[in-house]
């Protein structure tokens, strides 16, 4: 890709300093992949796809405008050929109680924060239909940005012999940040196929991107990743087990 989503947003001394250090080598694939979709819900996309984001935050703060449902058919896409393949496909569960007293001080960090379109069991906190889950898949519930945070996600990991995590979803530059950054704390290869994530913010997104990409993750074209994959054997069912 000889032009990245970020370029408009670097500096000339950005762009020397990035050559100069060394900053964006591939860390490449390996063998045992898993899928995660990470907070594609209707409260995060909008109830469907067309409806401005001036008009969709006033219905859920956390709208991401067109951004969410232009990643949906990239994320599709990924998501029919894991299937095929026998992969695991991980899905975050971002929900909270009625009293919104497991969202701790998140709450406090916006003047719509105690708004209950959050809530576990509505409809605007379940992935949307063209990404549903199956009763295969498996969902994290998590409360915090980072889906390995107080989570049985690494068990799982660890259960299914996973190495490289190909990370969807949002935000850029919140969740899908944090569980990276994670994931490459723990020695997975972590992967963003470019197109699979989005953000309410451009500037945000295009950044997150850029500084994930320099350290902690493959920020590539989501035709790689779906060649990656094309070419992986079907896997057999439970490797960790036994």
């Amino acid at each position: 890709m000889s032009e990245r989503i970020w370029d408009r947003f670097l500096t000339e001394k950005d762009k020397r300093i990035y050559q100069l250090a060394g900053y964006g080598k591939r860390g490449g694939f390996g063998k045992r992949p898993a899928l995660f979709i990470i907070d594609v819900q209707y409260n995060f996309c909008g109830d469907a796809p067309g409806q401005s984001q001036e008009d969709g935050v006033k219905q859920y703060r956390t709208h991401c405008g067109e951004a969410g449902w232009k990643a949906v058919p990239h994320i599709e896409r990924l998501m029919k050929i894991a299937r095929a393949k026998n992969l695991p496909i991980f899905y975050t569960q971002s929900e909270r109680r009625p009293d919104m007293i497991d969202s701790g001080v998140q709450v406090g960090k916006n003047h719509r924060g105690a708004e209950k379109t959050s809530v576990a069991g509505t409809h605007a906190t379940q992935t949307v239909e063209p990404l549903a889950p199956r009763p295969e898949d498996i969902l994290i519930g998590k409360r915090k940005p980072s889906a390995f945070f107080g989570t049985l996600f690494m068990s799982h990991l660890n259960f299914l012999d996973v190495d490289t995590l190909i990370l969807t979803g949002c935000t850029t530059s919140g969740c899908l940040r944090a569980t990276t950054v994670d994931a490459y704390s723990y020695n997975f290869k972590a992967i963003i196929p470019e197109e699979t994530a989005f953000d309410r913010f451009e500037s945000s997104h295009a950044m997150n991107l850029f500084d994930l990409n320099c350290k902690y993750a493959d920020v590539i074209p989501t035709d790689e990743v779906a060649a990656y994959l094309e070419a992986l054997p079907v896997r057999e069912s439970n490797p960790g087990a036994g």
